[in-house]
């Protein structure tokens, strides 16, 4: 998630956010290291992934046709997915503001630097890399239900003009687009981009770590959270309907101040 309104003060320190904003993708090219900085990743968490990740995310890791043995093209991905969902991928150069977040996925735009985390840290990197923003996030945009919600929760997050509000759509981002859990066949996937490119978080998940709960919006919307732990809780939804309709919800429950504004 390339944006810095929710990362505490502390966190935010030595990240590139002087000036972000997006740039142009066209002839990027990568080093032998970057790519082989990529493969070993998609090596290492495709060794879990078919057993732990949503259907949906994985069904679109093949519409996108990403290759796993190289960093991929924001060219080549957009123009697999583009057709599915109408959503692209667009490169930024560090931490954009808020409003420019919210407002590219209003747009079905999707954010994502083109930097590859280096092969010191393939572990944890304190800034989003292109690993988590494009495979993390990327394949579950071909979804047409998911698809829908991230751009609606876009079109809410552009529309407030309340802090508290803007808090709590902040914390549904965490819970479900970073770090959500659905259920499928009567077992818990993962499909939040904060476990889809992790390794000891997503382990985490499977031994009991979280306290793991059925969604409710009220709990998630109202449950703060901090970035430099594993999660105590996480939520599982039913289906990606629900995170659609809680979009919905929030824009009911929050009408009278959105004519308004």
């Amino acid at each position: 998630m390339e944006v810095a309104q929710k990362a505490p003060q502390e966190e935010l320190e030595g990240l590139k956010m002087s000036n972000a904003g997006f740039i142009s993708h066209k002839g990027k090219t990568y080093s032998a290291e970057e790519n082989e900085v990529w493969r070993i990743l998609c090596e290492r968490r495709m060794a879990k992934l078919p057993d732990t990740a949503s259907q949906a995310w994985l069904d679109g890791l093949e519409k996108l046709q990403m290759p796993l043995d190289r960093v991929p093209l924001f060219d080549e991905l957009n123009e697999n997915l583009e057709p599915l969902t109408g959503w692209t991928v667009r490169a930024v150069d560090g931490f954009i503001p808020a409003e420019m977040f919210f407002g590219s996925m209003a747009k079905r735009e999707f954010p994502s630097t083109l930097e590859v985390r280096p092969m010191d840290s393939l572990e944890y990197l304190q800034e989003p890399d292109i690993f988590h923003d494009v495979f993390g996030h990327v394949p579950m945009h071909t979804d047409p239900v998911f698809a829908d919600f991230v751009q609606e929760y876009g079109q809410l997050a552009s529309e407030l003009d309340d802090k508290d509000k803007f808090d709590a759509l902040g914390r549904l981002w965490w819970y479900t687009v970073e770090f959500g859990l659905v259920e499928e066949d009567g077992q818990t996937k993962l499909y939040g981009s904060g476990l889809m490119s992790s390794f000891g978080e997503a382990d985490n998940v499977f031994v009991g770590g979280p306290e793991i709960r059925p969604f409710d919006l009220d709990e998630v919307i109202s449950t703060p959270f901090r970035i430099d732990i594993y999660q105590p809780v996480l939520w599982v939804a039913q289906g990606f309907e629900q995170l659609r309709d809680s979009v919905a919800e929030l824009r009911r429950r929050w009408a009278e101040e959105l004519v308004e504004s």
